[in-house]
């Protein structure tokens, strides 16, 4: 069984490892892509500028640059408590939901994109048909399946994420 030394370790380690892949699939600056995966870990009640700079090992100045640009691209958002000036960092639903209609864009345009080249293939090869077949026929339609439910199943997560936070209303 693991002690609380060992847990937070792992803790580090997957931060790392997630911010990193942060870093290349949002193009985030390596220290944001920590905070944001420091806050992904932390999600469900936030996590103050002091726990941040002390569980990254950044400077100060370093991780208030950072949180001003993820806040600035709505990634994150801060909240504070009665009685307490501190802020507390979490990530934003509104930026979530940004990044999805992203994709669900991007799987858009790929789909017709595709389409586009099969309907040409299939017209090329019916003007060449008495000659050789231009374009060997493609079995390209499970990738579009696979484009289409991508859209599908993205477009749910959308929709279940705008149900459950009403910030994104």
């Amino acid at each position: 069984m693991m002690d609380l030394t060992q847990l937070e370790e792992q803790k580090k380690i997957l931060v790392e490892r997630f911010g990193m892949f942060m870093e290349k699939q949002e193009n985030l600056a390596p220290i944001a892509a920590r905070i944001f995966a420091t806050l992904f870990m932390n999600k469900e009640k936030g996590i103050t500028f002091d726990d941040l700079v002390h569980f990254l090992g950044a400077s100060k100045s370093t991780i208030s640059t950072n949180l001003q640009n993820l806040t600035k691209s709505n990634m994150i958002v801060y909240h504070t408590e009665p009685g307490d000036r501190k802020k507390y960092y979490s990530l934003s639903p509104v930026g979530f939901l940004a990044r999805i209609e992203e994709k669900i864009a991007d799987f858009k345009t790929e789909h017709l994109l595709v389409g586009q080249i099969l309907d040409h293939k299939k017209l090329a090869n019916e003007i060449t048909k008495e000659n050789e077949p231009q374009y060997i026929e493609d079995h390209e339609t499970p990738y579009l399946d696979y484009l289409s439910n991508t859209v599908t199943i993205l477009e749910q997560l959308r929709d279940e994420i705008k149900e459950k936070c009403p910030l994104t209303h």
